[in-house]
């Protein structure tokens, strides 16, 4: 019995791809039943009650699953874990930002004493970026450098459009313009000031240019030491107009983590932010049709020469969106821990414990197609 913790936008993506692919029983763990109602309904799911700020209601919600796959926002990541210790709970999750990856890591000693898994970040990026990475690490003796690389292109058309265009978690992307990236760098973790590296960079059609920037991201707090690699960064490219917007919320003040009075009230000026996004009006598209690029370029030597290879996932999200690769990732993971084909006992990165081929496999189902030097490998 597997069950998804947060119904939200990939939530339900996950539900999607679990209704069609798995066999078992589904649990949704959500705070307002009737907001999945008729979601459950199409794929005879089970609606359980949980919130993940109340632990006692979380708990419950747990009892009984084989494996849950945690789809709410990355703070409460090690809340979950440590429920799931208690319920005899496997656990995934989509991905911590660097700093939640490390207090995450930290309970493998508890997972393997109480022979459990949990899969920390198997989405689009953590989760394919590194997969790629492992697959590409084969082709060395040694990794000098592992540079990562995320590009998109909405070509949809729209009845409306949206105000600010949001491609994921609004407040994981504001953590990601505040918060200090950290990069690998001649075998030592170091941490940039935000937006630092934003440069042109060309991808393959229908991406093309693009300006990543470094953002706080995962992936660097496990491949330096899984795969020995001496350097290592994470970039993603988001719209100018996006990034200039997001700039002057920044400088007039309106990402600050703090409070300020008004009249009675105290409010969070980063939550109240945060919130207003949220309540944006939703795009309304006549066409959908987006493209994402996940592109990893790794250098190094083999038999003493040098060598560099490039790795893409490359997504067409047609009458679907591209949010496809962060979420069906994690069904695909939570099925083989179902089946069996995952038994390893501990807290681990995607790369150290999902089979990769078969992970490829079932990238290409979804039509998430892997590619080595341009040569399709999936």
């Amino acid at each position: 019995m597997i069950g998804i913790l947060g119904l939200g936008n990939i939530g339900k993506i996950i539900a999607d791809d679990l209704g069609k692919t798995y066999k078992g029983k589904v649990v949704y763990i959500v705070r307002n039943k009737d907001s999945v109602k008729e979601l459950a309904k199409k794929y005879n799911a089970t609606i359980r009650y949980g919130d993940v700020t109340k632990p006692h209601t979380l708990i419950n919600s747990l009892k009984g699953l084989k494996v849950v796959i945690h789809a709410v926002h990355h703070e409460y990541n090690v809340n979950i874990m440590k429920a799931c210790l208690k319920t005899g709970t496997h656990y995934l999750d989509l991905g911590g930002l660097y700093h939640y990856t490390k207090k995450q890591i930290k309970l493998d000693k508890n997972f393997r004493k109480a022979k459990l898994t949990a899969i920390l970040g198997i989405g689009a990026a953590p989760g394919i970026t590194n997969m790629l990475a492992k697959y590409g690490s084969e082709q060395f003796d040694d990794i000098k450098n592992i540079e990562i690389l995320l590009g998109s292109e909405d070509l949809s058309t729209y009845k409306q459009k949206p105000p600010i265009a949001i491609s994921y978690s609004i407040q994981t992307i504001l953590q990601e313009f505040t918060q200090k990236p950290a990069v690998f760098k001649n075998g030592k973790t170091v941490f940039l000031e935000p937006l630092t590296g934003r440069k042109e960079y060309t991808f393959p059609d229908p991406v093309g240019m693009k300006k990543p920037q470094y953002t706080i991201h995962s992936e660097i707090a496990t491949l330096p030491y899984t795969l020995k690699a001496k350097n290592v960064s994470f970039r993603i490219a988001f719209d100018d107009e996006f990034v200039d917007t997001i700039i002057t919320l920044k400088r007039l003040g309106f990402l600050t983590d703090k409070e300020i009075k008004i009249k009675e009230n105290k409010i969070n000026v980063r939550r109240m932010m945060i919130e207003v996004l949220k309540r944006l009006p939703e795009p309304v598209p006549e066409k959908l049709h987006q493209y994402e690029i996940i592109r990893v370029i790794m250098e190094g030597t083999k038999e003493g020469r040098y060598k560099q290879i490039t790795l893409d996932a490359r997504v067409e999200g047609l009458n679907e969106t591209i949010d496809k690769d962060t979420a069906v990732p994690a069904s695909i993971a939570a099925q083989m821990i179902d089946k069996g084909e995952i038994v390893a006992a501990g807290a681990w990165p995607p790369e150290s414990i999902l089979p990769k081929e078969e992970f490829f496999k079932e990238l290409a189902k979804r039509k998430i197609c892997i590619y080595m030097n341009e040569q399709r490998i999936n």
